[in-house]
């Protein structure tokens, strides 16, 4: 931060955004607007988009330096070496983009397991194949799906994690009265697929009743997207002989061994009730029910990748839940497939042309400060004791940071290969190929220690996170560019930016989920008896202050947010801390950090993410925040009566 100097003017620059963007509203009255109405209203979303901000104007920035090297690599007539991000990148777009041969590969690879699944006699054959899928591709839709991932109770060890069902639209859109249109919708997708499947018109309709008569007794059973990051509720030991007594309808030995899980201590079963609903429903009479589930589940996940019609029907389909009115051309789905694939090597590629070092230690710096106000802001807390409070600043001073790219490349760069046409290779080939070779990386982990500088987000992608199971925030290069961050911006508004994206990923080590995980990412409770009850409270208050904002008549769900919402709120306190009493500094940061969750939605794709995102609507994401910063109310002059006042009392957040 020291090094930089700030080459415009709080006070001007405030101006010049004035200028361009206006205020559409007071500051006091609505922030968000105040900011970006202008803005806003210079937006025109495309046919082909379901919505826009600044985080999916960037994934643009970057998706287009992508395709500029695809085009390059398929267009240069260059030979490249066998097994090099080049080769493979420029035969994997040569066989995505090859539709003549996509239409005659059919299911292709995909037709034995599709054989075993329709072919099954009876519960116990079709359990048998389901199980022979997973083993040969990690794949699954009703039973046998698993992730290998670290031991949330000994995050140094690697343990198998039991998923749930694929609950196909999701279970906020199946129980929620208002989204039956979307439902219906739905399952006539589910039809056409299976009617392109072969199925006559008559079985369609039939098998797609059944899959929705299973969908719904599933997701009655199912844990609500909130509930998934609770690890109280997910965190459930089994050893093999309990998992029969939960799955008393399977041959649970004969079903791990096939899947090749077998011979572990123990596993974790995610969603209990659901498991046992899934049990219940394996008998005979549903046979044909659960048979069409899968088939269907296959088609559906492998849609994008076979031939024309189903890929047009998903598309559809996905242009439909989103509000989007104009499918993307050819060549930007191919290209994004073709990136989709190949993330490691298309990440390495970007990382040589797109990539400053000499940002990344401005960002270091930044980070560096934040971590070092975060322990003086602990520390002030009267309503922790001292105990916690050291076991929290431990937590800040053991965080692994990866910024940039990782310094060695995960092990499937060099094990994933692509097969060209030219070779007998399809998409579907070569899409098996990756699921088998992720498969295999993935059981190559059991019984090893875990390496925590392992990657798991690819440089290129627009984000950031925090891995509680690692204590370790991880900070893609793509996200080293406007108007997130840029070397000619002031203080104030990189901390307004890229300040408050690094400073709310911090406070994920401390939201209602990452505050369950100790400094080295296992789960267990560190805090007091006290500390704890006075947390929940404030989370409490938290989730309620939250559910009052609405969008669109539909009020904010604050139990599903709480996570995002604690860290939105704990960034803001960290960075107003770290600027003080520097009134013009302060404006910048206000004023960035509402510019950079700008956004323009359909009316589908916000009641989409109204009812899925852990993430607070934009809109809600400024207003909210700033409402419950005191400082703000000072810079601001918000006075009881404006639109952005709330009273003193009913202000939250963790963090004062």
């Amino acid at each position: 931060m020291g090094k930089r100097i700030a080459v415009l003017s709080a006070v001007l620059l405030l101006f010049l955004q004035t200028l361009v963007f206006g205020q559409a509203e007071r500051a006091q009255d609505d922030y968000y607007e105040f900011v970006n109405g202008k803005k806003i209203e210079e937006i025109t979303l495309e046919p082909t988009e379901a919505g826009w901000d600044w985080f999916s104007d960037a994934e643009t920035v970057v998706r287009g330096e992508m395709e500029e090297t695809i085009r390059e690599l398929v267009n240069g007539g260059e030979t490249y070496e066998k097994g090099s991000p080049e080769q493979k990148i420029r035969d994997l777009y040569q066989c995505i983009s090859d539709m003549d041969n996509r239409n005659e590969t059919g299911l292709g690879p995909l037709q034995p397991y599709m054989d075993k699944i329709r072919g099954a006699s009876d519960i116990e054959e079709y359990v048998e194949a389901l199980a022979y899928l997973s083993g040969e591709m990690g794949y699954s839709s009703i039973l046998g799906g698993y992730s290998i991932m670290q031991d949330k109770a000994d995050s140094g060890k690697y343990v198998v994690y039991l998923l749930y069902a694929d609950t196909l639209i999701g279970k906020e859109y199946v129980e929620d009265e208002d989204t039956q249109e979307y439902v219906e919708l739905y399952f006539d997708y589910v039809r056409n697929m299976l009617t392109e499947f072969g199925m006559t018109g008559e079985q369609a309709e039939r098998s797609a009743a059944s899959i929705e008569g299973l969908l719904r007794d599933i997701c009655e059973s199912s844990m609500s997207a909130e509930q998934y990051y609770d690890p109280s509720l997910t965190y459930n030991v089994y050893t093999e002989q309990e998992l029969q007594e939960l799955y008393t309808n399977v041959d649970v030995h004969g079903m791990l061994e096939t899947i090749r899980i077998d011979g572990q201590e123990y596993y974790v079963v995610m969603d209990v009730d659901q498991a046992q609903k899934i049990n219940s429903l394996l008998v005979e009479e549903n046979l044909q029910a659960l048979k069409d589930y899968s088939t269907f589940v296959m088609l559906n996940d492998m849609a994008e990748y076979m031939n024309s019609t189903y890929a047009g029907l998903y598309t559809d389909m996905q242009n439909m839940l989103y509000g989007i009115t104009e499918s993307w051309e050819d060549e930007f789905i191919w290209m994004d497939l073709t990136q989709k694939m190949l993330p490691w090597d298309c990440g390495k590629i970007y990382v040589q042309k797109h990539f400053s070092e000499e940002d990344k230690e401005t960002v270091e710096e930044m980070l560096d400060l934040i971590l070092e106000e975060y322990e003086k802001i602990i520390q002030r807390q009267d309503w922790m004791s001292p105990s916690t409070k050291e076991k929290a600043i431990r937590k800040l001073k053991t965080m692994q940071i990866k910024i940039g790219y990782p310094d060695k490349w995960p092990a499937v760069c060099d094990t994933m290969q692509v097969t060209p046409v030219s070779e007998g290779g399809s998409l579907l080939s070569n899409l098996v190929k990756n699921l088998q070779v992720s498969l295999e990386n993935d059981l190559a982990k059991l019984g090893t220690e875990v390496d925590r500088t392992e990657w798991d987000v690819t440089p290129q992608t627009v984000n950031a996170f925090y891995d509680p199971l690692n204590n370790e925030i991880s900070f893609p290069a793509a996200m080293l560019q406007e108007p997130f961050y840029s070397s000619e911006y002031s203080d104030g508004t990189n901390l307004g930016g890229i300040g408050f994206v690094l400073a709310h990923e911090v406070s994920h080590a401390f939201d209602s989920d990452g505050a369950l995980y100790d400094e080295y990412g296992n789960y267990h409770v560190w805090w007091t008896e006290e500390d704890l009850d006075a947390y929940e409270k404030m989370t409490q208050s938290i989730a309620e202050y939250y559910d009052k904002y609405e969008v669109m008549g539909t009020h904010v769900d604050g139990e599903r947010t709480l996570a995002e919402n604690i860290a939105d709120l704990g960034a803001m306190t960290c960075i107003t801390s770290i600027i003080g009493d520097d009134k013009e500094m302060l404006e910048d940061a206000f004023w960035q950090t509402a510019y950079i969750w700008a956004e323009v939605c359909t009316e589908s794709f916000t009641q989409y993410l109204l009812n899925t995102d852990t993430h607070s609507p934009h809109k809600v994401r400024v207003n909210a925040v700033m409402s419950s910063c005191d400082v703000f109310y000072d810079v601001y002059n918000v006075k009881e009566g404006d639109g952005m006042y709330v009273a003193p009392e009913d202000r939250v957040g963790i963090w004062k």
